[in-house]
């Protein structure tokens, strides 16, 4: 059973990441997998993802036709290997307080996919 305060809508978006305390310049590619308006899902390569549980970690996404850009800061809840030859990870993180626009940006977007999924 899922412990969420609000459900997540599956998104298979691409987005960036970028893990607090990492010397990278550059974000890294991941895939959104999910998304609700109080976390999200991603997936990236990482070959220790116990190692990621309680960093802090920044998402830039790109949703609805490049239309919408945000950037979510949160804490990383949980840390799987969902393919351990290719030592891709999937973490489940939980957003930090979000600015007032990019929270309201976030509803809007979760609730679109909301409609989408119902009508579907």
């Amino acid at each position: 059973m899922e412990n969420r305060r609000t459900p997540r809508q599956p998104a298979n978006w691409a987005g960036m990441y970028r893990l607090e305390g990492e010397s990278a310049v550059e974000p890294r590619a991941c895939e959104i997998a999910d998304i609700s308006k109080s976390g999200l899902g991603i997936t990236f390569p990482h070959g220790r993802p116990s190692e990621l549980i309680g960093r802090r970690i920044s998402v830039e996404i790109s949703a609805v036709g490049n239309t919408v850009n945000l950037r979510l800061k949160g804490e990383i809840k949980n840390a799987t290997v969902v393919n351990a030859r290719s030592a891709i990870a999937r973490v489940g993180i939980e957003f930090a307080a979000l600015p007032v626009i990019e929270e309201a940006m976030l509803a809007a977007v979760v609730d679109v996919m909301n409609e989408v999924l119902i009508t579907n």
